[in-house]
Order: structure tokens, then C-alpha cells, then sequence
């Protein structure tokens, strides 16, 4: 004997990401869900990429996304009043399923309230416990009832205290393919034929674009009078108009969104460190990673982090593969330097590919959002009875 199956016009799933990455991470997401079972409805805080696969957006995350513990008090307001928003709406709704998306000091104290209401939470994307803070573990046992991770390293942590944990691999895998040839993208671009192209990704805040431009922007000068074409990735969240820019700094290209697309057209990168460090590594593309924060705030992470490289795809790889230049390191000239040797030295060049080649195959086949859509399913079915 069984029970009727449950009516799956009736099941509502909230999803909450805090930033760019995380909007696309839960996209993909939801449409692998809606491929499995087209009748489950999503809503929740997110960007674009949420909105165009369906999800309906209660709260926009643009201008939620800091880095640095000044940066979040200086934000404080906003991210304690947007946190709030989020509880109501999560009393009010009382979705089946919460999918938390990164963002993890944000959502872990969303992650706390739900649970208050008897809600299922599933995280995905582990908090960075490896590099810093592991003690945040403690505060899931009980909060969250599974933890999807990207990185098959990451498992043994929360095995270790009890909290149900899948490897589903990296969602990046399916997600970061060129839309075409190369010689196909450039032209798409409005990029020189023959000439060296050095992409310039700053990164997806505001907060990184305004430390990091300014330096980024004399490099490109520079290498534009060595005969370099230097392109600009202006993230889609961003409120900064390429044909603006362009007038600014003329002979610099600027391009808004299309950013996988854009790093495949490029010979060399310079890449703020996130997420955009392992995409550039699964496309193979030399690269040099760069980052700063207030002094203050760098100062104060310098006495919780843990790892010496924070480059994912040196973490992943086990050492550096790709030169880091952090905070005093991050100069116009060890930029110039490490630029001109990831263009013209072909032997330093093939060592790089070499080496994201082994990062890319480390990361699987792919197929994590199938993987986890399978996972949100098995959540949103009700218990079974003995008689079952």
C-alpha cells in the first residue's frame, strides 16, 4: 500500500544568493530542478541570472556583495536590514526547502533563523572553513540539513561533526565552455587580429573595482604603447557604462558581461581572485592573480586565514601554479613584469597551461547540478511512513 504522491503544484522552494557567482551557481540550479520536475515554483534574493531561469526575485542582491570585515561594517545597515526582509519573507512563505547559495556569513545567520521556523536547509558551496574561522562548522550541526560541496577535499569536515555532506562536483565544469572559436570571439569583440590580447578582470564588486582599476588602467596604457591590446571585463552587476570608459581611456577595449567568452578570446589574464580564478583555469588561460583590501581589513583576515596561496586553482592544485600579487605585491610594476611574461615567454606560458590542464581534470566531468538537483528533490519528498 501507498500514499498518494505529493502534489508538487504546492511545493515552493526559496533560494538566496548574496553576489554574481552565486546568481549563476543557483540558476543553473533551478533549471536542472525544473528539467527533473517542471511544477515546483523558486523564489527569493538573487540577480539576472536567477530572474531569466524563473526564479522570482523578492530582494536584488546588487550592492549586498563586500569583501573585508571594514567594508561589511560600513554596510552593516544594509545587510542586517536586507537579513531581516529575508526572515519575513521566510515566515510568511514558509517555502519546503531553503537553498542558501554561498554568501555565508549572510546566509548562516539565515540558515539559524530557518531552522527556528522548522525549515529544511540545504547549503551550497561550503564556506571556506579550509582557509579560515573552521570553528563555523560548529554553528551548522543541527541548522542545515545537507551541505553540498565543489571540492572533494572539503567532505571530511563535515563528516567529522556529523552534518550530511555530497561532493557534486563543480558546477564551473558544464558552465565555463566558449561560445565559439577563438578567432570567432575576438572578431565578436571588436579585438585586433594578430595583436596579443591581455584581459583585465577586476572583478564583481564595486568595492574591487574601484581599489583595482586604478592600477589596472596604467598597466594598460602601458602595454598599449608596447603594442598589446588590453580589453576590460565590466561585470554585469556593475553600474558602469563600457562606452563611457572607453571615451575616458581611449584604445582601451571595454566589454560588459560575456565574461567566459571574453577570457577564452585572451592570450593572458590579470583576474581578481574569486571565482573568475578557477574559470580562466578551466579555459587554460595563462593567468596572474591580483587582490586588495583596506589595509585594516587585510591586517585583521592576515590573523584568521590559514592557507598560504588564496587562488582557487592553486588550492586546488596543491601549490602555486600561478603567481599571487596581494595587497603591498600588487604594483604596476610586478604587474608589467608578470604580464610581459605570461605574453611573450613561451616556455613559462606552456608550463601554466601544463599545470591548469592537471587542475582542470582534478575537478570531474561535470554534471554537478544535475547531482544536486537530484538532492533537492529527495528533500522536498515527505518522510515515508512504515506501511510505505
Amino acid at each position: 500500500m501507498s500514499c498518494n504522491p505529493r502534489d508538487t503544484q504546492s511545493v515552493r522552494i526559496a533560494v538566496v544568493a548574496g553576489e554574481a557567482s552565486g546568481d549563476r551557481l543557483a540558476a543553473d540550479l533551478v533549471s536542472a530542478v525544473q528539467k527533473k520536475s517542471g511544477r515546483l515554483s523558486f523564489f527569493g534574493m538573487g540577480g539576472p541570472a536567477m530572474r531569466a531561469a524563473g526564479v522570482h526575485i523578492e530582494q536584488d542582491y546588487a550592492g549586498l556583495s563586500v569583501v573585508g570585515i571594514l567594508e561589511a561594517l560600513w554596510h552593516y545597515r544594509t545587510l542586517r536590514a536586507v537579513l531581516e526582509r529575508m526572515k519575513r519573507l521566510l515566515a510568511d512563505e514558509r517555502p519546503d526547502l531553503l537553498i542558501l547559495v554561498d554568501y555565508a556569513e549572510f546566509n548562516l545567520r539565515l540558515a539559524d533563523y530557518a531552522k527556528s521556523l522548522g525549515l529544511k536547509v540545504l547549503f551550497y558551496v561550503s564556506p571556506q572553513l579550509w582557509a579560515w574561522r573552521p570553528s563555523r562548522i560548529h554553528r551548522m550541526v543541527g541548522r542545515i540539513d545537507g551541505m553540498a560541496v565543489l571540492f572533494p577535499f572539503e567532505v571530511s569536515y563535515y563528516q567529522a561533526v556529523g552534518i550530511p555532506v555530497r561532493f557534486v562536483g563543480n558546477p564551473l565544469v558544464d558552465d565555463v565552455r566558449a561560445s565559439g572559436p577563438t578567432a570567432q570571439l575576438r572578431e565578436s569583440f571588436g579585438l585586433a587580429k594578430g595583436t596579443p590580447i591581455l584581459g583585465l578582470f577586476p572583478g564583481s564588486r564595486e568595492s574591487e573595482w574601484r581599489r583595482h582599476m586604478p592600477t589596472l588602467v596604467r598597466l594598460a596604457e602601458q602595454m598599449l604603447a608596447e603594442g598589446v591590446q588590453p580589453v576590460v571585463s565590466i561585470a554585469s552587476g556593475l553600474d558602469i557604462d563600457e562606452k563611457e570608459q572607453a571615451r575616458r581611456h581611449p584604445g582601451i577595449r571595454w566589454v560588459k558581461g560575456r565574461s567566459v567568452d571574453l577570457m577564452a578570446s585572451c592570450d593572458a589574464l590579470v583576474v581578481a581572485s574569486g571565482t573568475a580564478t578557477l574559470e580562466a583555469g578551466l579555459l587554460k588561460i595563462p593567468m596572474v592573480v591580483i587582490y586588495r583590501l583596506s589595509w585594516l581589513s587585510y591586517g585583521l583576515l592576515r590573523m584568521f586565514v590559514h592557507v598560504k596561496d588564496i587562488a582557487l586553482v592553486n588550492i586546488v592544485a596543491g601549490r602555486r601554479i600561478i603567481q599571487e600579487l596581494i595587497q603591498s605585491s600588487f604594483t604596476l610594476h610586478n604587474l608589467r613584469e608578470e604580464t610581459q611574461r605570461l605574453l611573450f615567454d613561451q616556455a613559462y606560458r606552456r608550463s601554466m597551461v601544463q599545470a591548469l590542464s592537471e587542475v582542470r581534470n582534478s575537478l570531474g566531468e561535470g554534471g554537478a547540478s544535475d547531482r544536486l538537483a537530484d538532492w533537492v528533490l529527495e528533500l522536498i519528498q515527505p518522510p515515508r511512513g512504515p506501511y510505505e
